[in-house]
């Protein structure tokens, strides 16, 4: 078997277990094996060394996720025949051509160029640092990026090719809802989810939006007296919906765009940010099904879009974030002192690339206050018991479980659940975020 071989010819086994496949949230490509941060090592020292075909075999397999095939190569033993990254709905060609470096990456038909249209590229081209919108011989709008090989160091090809991955697999949505004249470019990559499970997901979709809607319309704190607590009810459910159903497409774009309404720079006081979250929250709602269905999908990905978060900044936010979640508890408000303890990990989960055992440890609370959903999802056994009350053996064992699976990374990791609280579904979600909150993290040598 060739080096080639041995990174991107492997084949998967494929379990078939009852339940939807667990896909949550977003995908990250910023904590990688240690074999891949090997990989890189010898990219950048092949480059120096001016081996540059070496450096960008060894580039790909640092990119070449572990069980994602998302690097294939045309040829296992020939890097000069080409390869393909795939991003999403989006595959991005790469080639060797007279001693340059050229990745493409098809964006989507026209058969007819308008001046608007055009006007939009150019103003995109000008946002974009590294990679071009081109037109080919065949009408397909496309984005480009080449270098010469000798140009082609690593720092410079990673962010190069992450800039065109998800400028191609945003935009191509945005651009086909833009123009209707232009035409998609099919992908063969996407996993289409079963008709069941998309039923199922649209059916959560808009329960929580009503739900969370009518908390605000009609919960016991009135949003003209405390517009931030029904602030929380609203981000909590959006968060929810993100990390849950993980949205592509269009849909996520409009998720991220009620986002940026609430945290954007306009200078707005609590109650307006309030009345416009409820306004974009209307349009959610008004989606259709066919929409949204639509962006339901699971895909591999090469690329991520979330910045990483040490436990440092994970702990700030919980701090920031826990400053007055005693009011909530002690006068009796659970479901707002919940919404918190959601907005919170949502929040963490949205907008960063936390550890793999934090991001075990934040589902854990969607397990506990979303029990009906996971009852749907393969390998995550129910936490709470059918009277509605946490289930102190599973949390214990589940605990045990985590702590033991990363106990090699993080030797000081303890998960104490002693610090818990079992009262109520309130009470145990604030402490579980409080143990998180005072984990020790450091990695072993």
């Amino acid at each position: 078997m060739g080096i080639l071989d041995s990174w991107f010819g492997k084949k998967r086994d494929i379990i078939d277990n009852n339940g939807f496949e667990a896909h949550l949230g977003r995908f990250s490509d910023v904590y990688k094996t240690p074999d891949q941060y090997n990989a890189w090592d010898k990219s950048v020292e092949y480059f120096e060394k001016h081996e540059y075909e070496h450096s960008l075999i060894e580039f790909l397999h640092y990119l070449n996720n572990p069980d994602k095939d998302n690097v294939i190569l045309n040829n296992q033993q020939n890097i000069k025949d080409g390869f393909e990254l795939v991003q999403g709905s989006k595959s991005i060609l790469g080639k060797i051509k007279n001693g340059r470096l050229l990745f493409t990456v098809e964006v989507a038909y026209v058969e007819h160029l308008h001046i608007g249209f055009m006007r939009r590229l150019l103003d995109l081209n000008y946002e974009l640092k590294y990679v071009r919108y081109g037109l080919s011989d065949s009408q397909m709008i496309t984005l480009l990026f080449d270098t010469m090989m000798e140009d082609a160091f690593p720092y410079k090809l990673y962010y190069a090719l992450k800039e065109l991955a998800l400028h191609a697999d945003k935009h191509d949505d945005l651009l086909l809802n833009e123009f209707d004249f232009l035409k998609p470019i099919s992908s063969h990559k996407l996993k289409p989810l079963s008709e069941k499970e998309k039923a199922f997901k649209l059916a959560y979709y808009r329960t929580i939006l009503a739900q969370a809607m009518q908390q605000v319309e009609k919960g016991r704190l009135k949003p003209d007296q405390y517009p931030a607590a029904n602030s929380y009810i609203l981000l909590a459910a959006l968060y929810k919906l993100d990390y849950l159903i993980k949205p592509e497409g269009s849909l996520i774009d409009a998720i991220e765009k009620v986002h940026k309404s609430y945290f954007g720079p306009e200078q707005k006081n609590q109650h307006q940010k309030l009345n416009q979250l409820s306004q974009e929250f209307a349009k959610l709602s008004r989606l259709t099904d066919p929409f949204i269905s639509n962006d339901l999908y699971n895909g591999i990905f090469t690329f991520g879009v979330t910045s990483p978060a040490n436990m440092s900044m994970i702990k700030e936010i919980i701090e920031r974030e826990f400053r007055n979640i005693g009011w909530y508890i002690d006068n009796q408000y659970p479901e707002y002192a919940i919404a918190i303890v959601e907005y919170t990990v949502g929040l963490c989960l949205f907008n960063h690339a936390v550890p793999s055992v934090i991001r075990k440890l934040f589902t854990i609370v969607y397990r506990i206050t979303e029990p009906d959903y996971f009852i749907t999802i393969q390998n995550h056994p129910p936490l709470v018991d059918p009277r509605g009350q946490v289930d102190k053996q599973s949390i214990k064992t589940e605990l045990t479980r985590i702590e033991k699976e990363y106990k090699s990374e993080y030797p000081a990791l303890v998960l104490d659940s002693k610090l818990l609280s079992y009262e109520s579904i309130c009470h145990f979600v604030y402490s579980f975020v409080m143990m998180i909150s005072r984990l020790s993290m450091s990695k072993s040598r």
